[in-house]
Formats: structure tokens, C-alpha cells, sequence
């Protein structure tokens, strides 16, 4: 099978949470990772129109809603949404679906990941996924177990369920056979600054500051929870400011800086990703950048945070590791994930085929 990215444009609209609505600004931050999803899609079905590109985060408004049934299908990009009360966004229920001409597409959506959160469908997110499922001929998924979730909880949509894996493992270099990079001269080291971050993350930064010394090493920012200010890298080298006067993210940095990371903050999915062309290789704790990488047949190991980075460690059989047990990783033979992805392109393939492009 091979490789061919779409560069016209899609008649399709979208729906990614990559979009953070104003109405949110204040208490959410973007997610590169769900804008590294949304390129891949758009790598894989040509672009979205902005005027047919919209957030699930909030309900949509009738303008939107009008904008979205003159389309031929809607995409719902992937990112971790699913979970037991799932739904399209919020309060829209499976009777409004049927009442309406929506054509809507999971595209490589995944679980929750956390505990607690995919015990057992709702009655309500079971009837929302049916009712989509009777107007389309396949979804994509992004793991086996989400899969493996979705058929316990719903049998009769079995044949319907495609594991295509996450569109972000997909692109050239990979499912060509470029062969995997072997430079180690500059290091791109993502952090997730979530629960219980400060020992995995520190234990991170220690592993590729000792192991490579020489390297060019960057801390590279996926959600900015607390922006630097102008100066703080400078303020982090070159003066002393006890840890106590900062708050946690502003240490985390603090502590990358002093071991000899520059910090990198890109301001959207665009940025970043050209910023990694020019990054030789990826250690780190958030699974999209771990996969974009591999998509470029460059090396990245990945500490997993939760759940959600298991299932795809099980489809592409690349290992994961706490990060004190990172340097029994380096010998990986990183052409088993090429001939998973390539397995799995097949079934992606197959997937976007039915999509009416």
C-alpha cells in the first residue's frame, strides 16, 4: 500500500477539539497533539474549509448546525474523547441526530484513558452511537482497546468498527521505508504536566541530560498551562530564584533549564510540527509527539501517562517504559512499528475509501 497525501481541498466539514471556542479561553489551553491529529486528517482527506471547521467542545449554534447538514459527511477528529457518557458535543442526543440529514464520521477517536472513565456506556452515549452509525458503513478508531471497549458495549455495531490506529502514525517517510534516522545531535523532550507529573517527567530531563550530554536539548511545551514570560529563561540560567518562589510549571521549567534545555512554547500545531523537522530524535511522556516522530521514521521513546498510550504501544508493538528504565530501551528495532503502521494503513485505506471524498 502506498503512501498518498491529499493536498486538494475536502468537501467535508470537521469537527476537532483542537479548537478551544472563546467562550472557554479562560480555563482551557490547546493540545498540540489534537492539532497534530487534525493535520494528519487533512494529510489523508485533503483540507478543511474554515467555514466548515468547528469545536465539539460547546453547542453548536443553528447557523453551524445548517453549515454541517449541506455537507456529505462531518468528521469527528480524534483525539482521547471517548468515555462512558460520550456524545457528538454537549446535550446532543441520538433522536436529534435521526432528525436531522448529519452524515457523522469517528476518525480515529480513542478512550479516555484515566480510570474511571470507560467502565460502561451510558444508555444516552449507546443510542447517540448507534443512531450515527446507521447512516455511515465504517468508523475508525485509534487502538484495540477501544475497539475491544466498543464491542463489549455495543456487539451489534462489531462489523461497523474499524481499528485503523491515529492518523498522526501515518505519513511518508514511515509507510515508504525512509530509513529511521540515526543522528542524536539535537533532542526534543515533551512533558505532561498532569497529576502526579513532577518524578516522571524530572527523571525524563536526567536521562537526556546525562545520556547526551552534547546534544541540543529543548523542553517542548504541548499545552502551556502558565506562559514564560519574556525573560524567564534567562532568569532560570543565569540568576537564583528559590523554587519555592515559583509555581509548578515555572519549576519544572526552571529545573530543564538548569540541566541544559531550552525551553520551546509553539503557539499551535503548525509551529511545532515544523519545529520537529529539524529535531533528530524524542523522549518524552506525550504520545503525539512520540508518533509524529515515528511518522518521520525518526527515533522517540515514550513514558506513558495513563491508559490512553497503551492501546497504541499494543497496535504498533513499540515498548514503554518508566523513566528510569528508559536507557534498557535504546536498542529497539524501531522496523517493527514500520510494519505495523503499514499493516494498519491498509485498514485506513480501506476506511477513508468510504468516506465520499
Amino acid at each position: 500500500m502506498r503512501y498518498h497525501q491529499i493536498n486538494a481541498d475536502s468537501p467535508l466539514a470537521v469537527l476537532t477539539p483542537y479548537l478551544i471556542p472563546e467562550v472557554l479561553r479562560t480555563r482551557k489551553v490547546i493540545n498540540l497533539g489534537d492539532g497534530f491529529i487534525f493535520r494528519a486528517i487533512e494529510r489523508l482527506v485533503g483540507h478543511f474549509a474554515p467555514a466548515r471547521t468547528f469545536s465539539p467542545r460547546i453547542v453548536l449554534p443553528d447557523s453551524a448546525l445548517s453549515v454541517l447538514e449541506n455537507c456529505p459527511a462531518v468528521i469527528l477528529a480524534g483525539a482521547n474523547q471517548l468515555n462512558d457518557r460520550y456524545t457528538v458535543w454537549p446535550g446532543l442526543t441520538a433522536e436529534q441526530i435521526r432528525a436531522s440529514t448529519l452524515r457523522l464520521i469517528p476518525f480515529g477517536i480513542g478512550l479516555h484513558g484515566e480510570p474511571g472513565f470507560t467502565d460502561q456506556l451510558s444508555d444516552a452515549t449507546k443510542q447517540v452511537l448507534i443512531a450515527l452509525h446507521e447512516r455511515i458503513e465504517f468508523s475508525s478508531w485509534r487502538c484495540p482497546h477501544t475497539v475491544d471497549y466498543l464491542k463489549k458495549e455495543l456487539p451489534q455495531l462489531s462489523s461497523q468498527l474499524l481499528m485503523t490506529g491515529c492518523p498522526v502514525i501515518y505519513d511518508e517517510p514511515l509507510i515508504e521505508g525512509k530509513s529511521f534516522h540515526e543522528a542524536d545531535r539535537s533532542i526534543a523532550v515533551t512533558v505532561t504536566e498532569r497529576g502526579e507529573y513532577w518524578a516522571r517527567e524530572t527523571a525524563i530531563i536526567d536521562f537526556v541530560a546525562k545520556n547526551f550530554p552534547r546534544a541540543k536539548r529543548y523542553l517542548v511545551l504541548h499545552q502551556n498551562y502558565s506562559p514564560p514570560p519574556r525573560f524567564e529563561y534567562f532568569r532560570h540560567r543565569w540568576l537564583s530564584c528559590l523554587p519555592s518562589q515559583l509555581n509548578d510549571y515555572q519549576r519544572l521549567r526552571q529545573y530543564a533549564v538548569r540541566r541544559g534545555f531550552q525551553i520551546e512554547c509553539p503557539k499551535g500545531a503548525d509551529e511545532c510540527i515544523a519545529f520537529y523537522r529539524n529535531i533528530d530524535m524524542h523522549f518524552g511522556s506525550r504520545l503525539h509527539a512520540h508518533l509524529l516522530f515515528l511518522s518521520r521514521a525518526k527515533r522517540s521513546w515514550l513514558v506513558p501517562v495513563d491508559g490512553r498510550a497503551l492501546g497504541m504501544a499494543e497496535f504498533l508493538q513499540f515498548p514503554v517504559f518508566q523513566p528510569n528504565d528508559l536507557g534498557e530501551a535504546m536498542d529497539f528495532d524501531f522496523e517493527i512499528v514500520r510494519n505495523r503502521a503499514r499493516e494498519g494503513f491498509s485498514v485506513m485505506h480501506r476506511f477513508v475509501k468510504t468516506l465520499a471524498l
